[in-house]
């Protein structure tokens, strides 16, 4: 299976595990589990740190990053052209942060499920998008 991680779930993967499902410590552990972090989830990251509205414990989005890419088994997925000019076709009534519907979109455009406690995105199920936590 290939799993998109949000990114409270990122954030939690290398800050709070202790908020981390055991469903999805299980699935995170699973040798069989491709596992996708979008370019979206980091630049949401940079520009939350940037305003103070994001602690991240004395490191940067880019020492996050780097401990990710040279620590967790994943492939990073870069935001397509594609993606963004076809990005309106997904509706924003569930969701007013752009960040999260893009990774919906993205998610959806590349067939991963998404890894996410959040419940506005559960309601982008009807559009075969598929949610776990």
């Amino acid at each position: 299976m290939k799993y998109l991680l949000d990114t409270h779930a990122l954030l939690w993967i290398a800050y709070e595990e202790h908020k981390i499902s055991s469903k999805i410590k299980k699935i995170l552990l699973s040798e069989s589990a491709a596992f996708y972090i979008s370019a979206v989830s980091f630049w949401e990251i940079s520009i939350k740190s940037s305003m103070g509205k994001l602690d991240l414990k004395s490191h940067s989005p880019e020492t996050l990053y780097k401990g990710f890419k040279a620590n967790f088994p994943c492939d990073f997925l870069p935001l397509s052209v594609e993606e963004a000019v076809t990005f309106f076709n997904l509706d924003k009534v569930h969701h007013k942060d752009p960040f999260d519907r893009m990774l919906v979109w993205q998610a959806i455009k590349n067939e991963l499920i998404i890894i996410s406690e959040d419940n506005s995105i559960k309601l982008y199920e009807d559009t075969g998008v598929k949610i776990l936590w």
